[in-house]
């Protein structure tokens, strides 16, 4: 049994995760369970189907993963594995800790985005947006001007507190590709090996991370093509359109509506919107230009985006 912490859980788990870090009390009790056991599901060879999910099984969503797994997401506190035969166990991590960890964080009553967050120079910054705008990479810059890591890929927000939402830090690590990895070098980072060949990202561990839950300064949505860095503040309503526009509850659709609790999550990105600026940052399609919007944001932040 691995003990591990992320998103303010402790974590018990059969399933070796590289990833997390690792529990300070292990003698506390586990917020959550993730156990090896045998489901009533076959579970594909690898190429032979897409990746689906179950919502008629009496005791939790079920993911089936071809070639990996079948993960039972029993409620917030349990999680459920069957692997299919021979599987290496470092691909485990990449289900565990996306999608099934963002279902996790839905059923807890969180607030979760696809998104990456830094705390940099003390301002917590989140990065929104499209498949390949940049959120990793924008981090991995951040990074490299001396930020820490809060998440990378799962932004979850606790909204119940009325003075304002708070971020859970996830775990010391960002995916990069090989010309992200490449030209913004992020002192101390571990390559780890590739998931599996031909897999787009490589994940790197971090040799530290912000620990404590943070509060949110600004949310960016991320877009690329200018020949400088430009942001603008978005009024409530694009805003809000935004949050749920990038919630990672968009990835549940094919789940039946009661699954998804569009009302509270509606309610959460309002909350949020309210409380949180959100702005739509333009940077420059060259790479090597990041630390110049390093420094854009950062003066931005300092001005008050004035």
């Amino acid at each position: 049994m691995y003990k591990y912490q992320a998103f303010g859980m402790r974590i018990a788990s059969d399933v070796r995760l590289d990833e997390l870090s690792l529990a300070d009390d292990t003698g506390a009790p586990a917020d959550l369970h993730i156990r090896r056991t045998k489901l009533d599901y076959s579970i594909p060879e690898l190429g032979a189907a897409q990746p689906s999910m179950v919502s008629d099984d009496p005791l939790g969503v079920v993911m089936i993963w071809p070639g990996a797994a079948a993960v039972r997401v029993v409620g917030p506190s349990l999680v459920e594995i069957d692997t299919f035969p021979g599987v290496p166990e470092k691909y485990l991590a990449f289900p565990l800790l996306g999608p099934v960890m963002g279902w996790v964080l839905h059923v807890k009553q969180l607030f979760v985005l696809h998104a990456s967050a830094v705390v940099h120079r003390g301002k917590s910054i989140g990065f929104m947006g499209d498949k390949g705008a940049g959120k990793s990479t924008t981090a991995a810059a951040f990074l490299s001007d001396g930020a820490q890591i809060l998440t990378d890929d799962l932004l979850a927000f606790e909204t119940d507190n009325p003075t304002g939402p708070r971020i859970l830090p996830a775990f010391a690590q960002v995916k990069l590709n090989e010309t992200s990895a490449r030209e913004v070098a992020v002192h101390g980072a571990e390559p780890l090996p590739l998931i599996m060949e031909g897999f787009e990202k490589r994940q790197f561990r971090l040799p530290s991370m912000h620990h404590q839950p943070a509060d949110c300064d600004v949310l960016i949505v991320l877009e690329r093509g200018l020949e400088a860095p430009s942001i603008e503040l978005l009024d409530h309503l694009s805003a809000l359109k935004a949050l749920m526009r990038f919630s990672y509850n968009v990835r549940f659709s094919e789940l039946p509506v009661v699954f998804q609790e569009r009302e509270r999550c509606f309610r959460q990105a309002a909350f949020l919107a309210q409380k949180v600026r959100v702005a739509c940052l333009k940077v420059p399609n060259d790479i090597t230009r990041l630390p110049e919007t390093v420094e854009f944001v950062q003066s931005q932040l300092q001005a008050g985006f004035q």
